[in-house]
């Protein structure tokens, strides 16, 4: 019976598998770890592991959704396509000049990245439409197709086509697309309109230059990971997380990979709101803590923001993503000395292979995963995954050698200093976020997830003064988790700069986007009354040069959205200006399956295990610390600090001054000073 759903989150260290019978409620969680030279293999022998588990067939999976990090690691490695370019005549320096602007300011040392496409592989078309897409200069067919033999003879793995206006006059490019495809029928070709149909050139072009950096490898990976999966006999639809949290299918992901930079996160972040909701928590901070790095997230109401315009590795994205932001420090992150003789933790990391000392796999750097084992913070051979059980003292040894012994410190002291140090530059991180976002950080709720999130929560929490934490079920695999409450989904965006007067119709412009989403979601078997759709528009004053997003409610008229531009331009910028004409300039359409296909995976069972102890170091020195297993915790049970919960995915850390409450649901809020704990 095909009752079985599963979902995969690819990280750095650990690849995490989460499977549910939609008709038992029994949930299955499981970490493989990661294959950084081969994705696609920890994904195959997870769901394997899993299926062997549960003592089901691949037969029996209705549903697999991923996050990957694949096409983000392309990026931050640089190891992508060989690529061409084809532009109008007079823009082959596009991708070269930007916006002029320079990462920091006062210091000439940092350079921005170079363009993903050289210049000498790039080459201009006599074409030309104006900005309201007209044309001024056809484009000339015999002159494109002789371009187009002389490229295959280069051998390119991408084209990627971006002429000037082409998101209001695609002509242009869909017809060079096209007598490319017939004279080189083997190169991955990908044009701006179809990849990110926006105003701004530049974005626009790094963007499609992007997507086709990435396109040949992705395409690969993502062929052989349905290839794999049938072979383990899971012949159910396979869709992909995009970086807005939204579920596409291979076809889609093989078109646009670049819109799966943040894949994993992205779908943690939308889930917990979903997964949460129940409890009424206000305005959240996530953080979650995998091996390699620390994503951050600002969700006011639960909610996620969402940015136009991010940046991977210093190329920008135009397209909508979940407002994330990323910390090079996790639970694999190597502490160190600098040149200085200070101690450092991250950006650099221990990885899947050899990982942090204390796996027994050949490390020899100290980490955050070793720092906490010294101090007891997790269980000496505890099993994390598999036959992998932590060597506490291999951990004692490598956190004595790199970081004790040269500063005169005994291992304890020193772990104690590189989780001091990793906890405070993360702290620094959501401080920053949440005040530029005008939120103050003490009033947030901060969600601790991912395999280190609920070990370093508490400590994270106190440096910003912020009262409680909250640890869902199984944080280890709460990304894979989530998508399984991930929506179907795909944003469409139409750039048209009008007046935002009261004659403005603007709902015309939407009529199409929505039948164009409607077709989408069609062809992705979401029947209509399942269908919804979000619109917004990108408005700004005359004269301005970026834009602010005003949520457009259906039928809503022109002076509607003008009285509510004001009203947010006010909140986020401190002024309005009430006289001033406004601008539409993008409009915006998020088509998704207005409901989840199935609840979130959480009931894990009870079991009943007897709470044990052990000395933890606590601040200055060791305590009795009561060790519970979060299985055997029942609704409404309380438990004081210092304590430890143990599950297999995390461990949880209470420390003194805290106190902790298991919610009707399995969900851990702990408070600090013991108030609200109940």
């Amino acid at each position: 019976m095909n009752n079985v759903r599963m979902g995969i989150d690819v990280g750095g260290t650990f690849t995490d598998v989460v499977a549910t019978d939609e008709t038992l409620g029994t949930v299955w969680h499981h970490k493989e770890p990661s294959t950084p030279d081969d994705p696609s293999r920890a994904i195959l022998r997870g769901a394997a592991h899993v299926l062997t588990k549960a003592g089901r067939r691949g037969a029996d999976v209705s549903f697999f959704g991923h996050g990957t990090t694949v096409i983000t690691n392309m990026i931050l490695e640089r190891k992508g396509a060989h690529v061409a370019m084809l532009t109008t005549r007079g823009f082959r320096d596009v991708l070269d000049l930007g916006r002029q602007a320079r990462p920091h300011v006062y210091d000439y040392r940092v350079r921005r990245p170079s363009a993903l496409v050289a210049r000498r592989d790039r080459y201009e078309v006599a074409e030309r439409v104006y900005g309201q897409g007209m044309e001024l200069v056809p484009l000339n067919d015999a002159e494109l197709t002789e371009l187009a033999k002389r490229l295959a003879a280069e051998n390119y793995d991408a084209i990627v086509v971006c002429f000037l206006h082409a998101y209001r006059a695609p002509k242009h490019e869909d017809r060079t697309a096209t007598i490319l495809h017939r004279a080189m029928p083997d190169a991955y070709v990908t044009a701006s309109n179809q990849v990110a149909p926006e105003y701004r050139e530049f974005e626009r072009f790094a963007t499609t230059a992007l997507n086709g950096f990435v396109g040949p490898r992705a395409v690969r990976y993502f062929e052989a990971l349905g290839e794999g999966l049938r072979e383990i006999g899971i012949a159910a639809p396979v869709y992909t997380v995009t970086s807005n949290a939204g579920l596409v299918d291979l076809n889609t992901a093989k078109a646009i990979p670049v819109r799966t930079a943040l894949s994993g996160p992205a779908a943690g972040v939308r889930g917990i709101g979903r997964i949460l909701a129940p409890h009424g928590l206000g305005d959240l901070v996530t953080f979650d803590v995998g091996g390699t790095s620390t994503d951050i997230a600002i969700l006011p109401k639960g909610a996620p923001r969402t940015a136009r315009v991010r940046e991977v590795n210093g190329h920008p994205v135009l397209a909508p993503m979940v407002d994330i932001e990323v910390i090079g420090a996790g639970g694999g992150s190597i502490a160190q000395l600098d040149p200085g003789g200070a101690v450092v933790v991250g950006p650099e990391s221990a990885g899947a292979n050899p990982g942090p000392a204390s796996y027994g796999r050949g490390g020899t750097h100290a980490t955050v995963t070793d720092a906490a084992l010294v101090l007891g913070r997790i269980g000496a051979g505890a099993g994390l995954v598999g036959d992998l059980h932590l060597d506490l003292p291999a951990a004692e040894a490598v956190v004595k050698k790199s970081v004790g012994a040269p500063l005169g410190l005994s291992a304890e002291e020193a772990a104690q200093g590189i989780l001091e140090i990793a906890t405070a530059g993360m702290a620094r991180t959501i401080r920053s976020a949440a005040l530029a976002r005008g939120v103050k950080p003490e009033q947030l709720c901060l969600v601790a997830y991912g395999g280190a999130g609920p070990l370093l929560g508490t400590d994270v929490a106190s440096a910003l003064g912020i009262g409680r934490v909250v640890v869902p079920l199984a944080p280890g695999t709460l990304c894979a988790r989530a998508i399984l409450v991930s929506d179907i989904a795909r944003d469409f965006s139409v750039t048209q700069i009008i007046p935002l007067a009261a004659d403005a119709d603007l709902a015309v412009t939407f009529a199409g986007m929505h039948a164009e989403g409607t077709r989408w979601l069609e062809g992705e078997g979401v029947p209509l009354e399942d269908q919804a759709f979000e619109c917004s528009i990108e408005c700004r004053y005359l004269g301005q040069n970026f834009e602010i997003t005003v949520p457009f409610p259906e039928n809503a008229s022109a002076e509607e959205m003008r009285a509510e531009f004001h009203t947010l331009h006010d909140k986020t910028q401190g002024f309005s200006l009430p006289d001033r004409e406004v601008e539409a300039v993008t409009f915006r359409l998020t088509a998704r399956s207005g409901r989840p296909d199935a609840q979130p995976a959480g009931d894990l069972g009870q079991t009943n295990h007897p709470p044990t102890s052990r000395r933890v170091f606590f601040g200055r020195g060791r305590q009795e610390t009561a060790v519970f297993r979060r299985s055997a915790l029942a609704p409404c049970e309380r438990i004081d600090g210092p304590a430890i919960i143990e599950e297999d995915t995390s461990t949880t850390v209470i420390p003194p001054g805290w106190a902790g409450a298991v919610l009707f649901d399995g969900t851990l809020s702990l408070t600090r000073d013991n108030a609200e704990a109940t």
